[in-house]
């Protein structure tokens, strides 16, 4: 043991905050054990006759009520984009599938998760670039990258030309060409590359930071010098584009984040077409998909913790002109609940 360390561990602040940090740990562990003898209990009540733990989570999930008012309208307004994507996609022989919460919404509930305000959809690269040129001259929709200026996050979305304020993410997936023996390295590659790309972004996004508001921003000067900056990263990456392996490219802003890194294409492809119910239409979904939320949120049919909103300050501009658009189009019908 080193002397500083020495002198640390003998520091009567250092002890004290370890204590403490203890203590925390227990009150946390207290908690999270009281939760779920709670939720049991509640599970058992909510059990009809006949029924297995899992069948009573199903359809306990599954009666919950939609949402209202104002969250409901801006599902709806999202609902209407997905099912405009889809059709693009039906139409030219291209696929889209539901990830993440949306994926956890058709499963549990044929929807969105009640209190949920986004939806997400995965392509494959070589569908989404051809997406993107299909809807350049579409009257309605556009996909654009948007930029969060400060946390140095690029995410492409499909938006309404209209309004600001609605939109639906893509997660874009393209081939890798690694093996068993190389993936380790390549990933570690790669994550560097992606925490490089989020440095720049920030560095080049330093003159627009005043103008960030709720929601991340278009910003055509920052698609080009990103775009020269991915193309000299890429040239690094051969691998990219082919191959029996898959991931998120390295400009995907939840990438460095994602302990499930590279994947196996068979593990996850071909498509269950049409496999999940989400708002009335069908999706399809990833091989596997049930092993695919487990990765991302564990046990998907627990009671969350907390039930909140998420993405709630992005809506806090132009809700309400985005409402009068949809009304005066004719696009969807809003509940007037929240409307005023």
């Amino acid at each position: 043991m080193s002397i500083r360390t020495l002198i640390k561990n003998l520091s009567p602040a250092y002890r004290t905050e370890r204590r403490m940090q203890a203590k925390m740990n227990e009150i946390k562990k207290s908690i999270r054990e009281t939760n779920e003898k709670n939720e049991y209990l509640f599970w058992l009540s909510q059990m009809q006759p006949g029924e297995t733990m899992q069948q009573t989570k199903e359809r306990v999930f599954l009666q919950m009520p939609k949402a209202t008012g104002r969250l409901r309208n801006i599902q709806l307004a999202e609902n209407y984009i997905l099912r405009r994507v889809k059709e693009v996609c039906d139409n030219n022989g291209m696929e889209l599938f539901l990830v993440g919460g949306t994926l956890m919404g058709a499963v549990r509930h044929k929807g969105f998760i009640p209190w949920d305000n986004d939806v997400d959809i995965g392509m494959l690269k070589h569908d989404y670039l051809k997406l993107r040129t299909l809807l350049e001259n579409d009257p309605e929709l556009v996909v654009q990258y948007c930029y969060n200026y400060r946390e140095g996050l690029k995410v492409s979305k499909v938006k309404f030309r209209a309004v600001d304020v609605f939109w639906i993410d893509i997660l874009v997936f393209d081939y890798i060409d690694v093996t068993e023996e190389t993936l380790d390295r390549v990933w570690a590659e790669t994550q560097r590359a992606n925490k490089e790309h989020i440095r720049r972004i920030q560095e080049l996004a330093s003159p627009y930071l005043n103008e960030q508001g709720c929601r991340p921003q278009a910003n055509s000067e920052l698609d080009r010098q990103t775009a020269e900056f991915e193309e000299r990263q890429m040239r690094d990456f051969p691998q990219f584009g082919h191959g029996d392996y898959f991931c998120e490219p390295i400009n995907c802003p939840w990438w460095s984040r994602d302990e499930r890194g590279i994947r196996k294409v068979s593990d996850y492809f071909p498509l269950l077409k049409d496999e999940v119910e989400f708002e009335g239409q069908r999706y399809s979904v990833w091989k596997h998909y049930e092993r695919a939320l487990g990765y991302s949120y564990g046990d998907y049919w627990k009671l969350p913790f907390s039930i909140n909103e998420p993405h709630t300050t992005e809506f806090d501009e132009g809700l309400e002109e985005g409402f009068a658009y949809l009304r005066k189009a004719g696009i969807i019908e809003l509940e007037v609940e929240g409307l005023s």
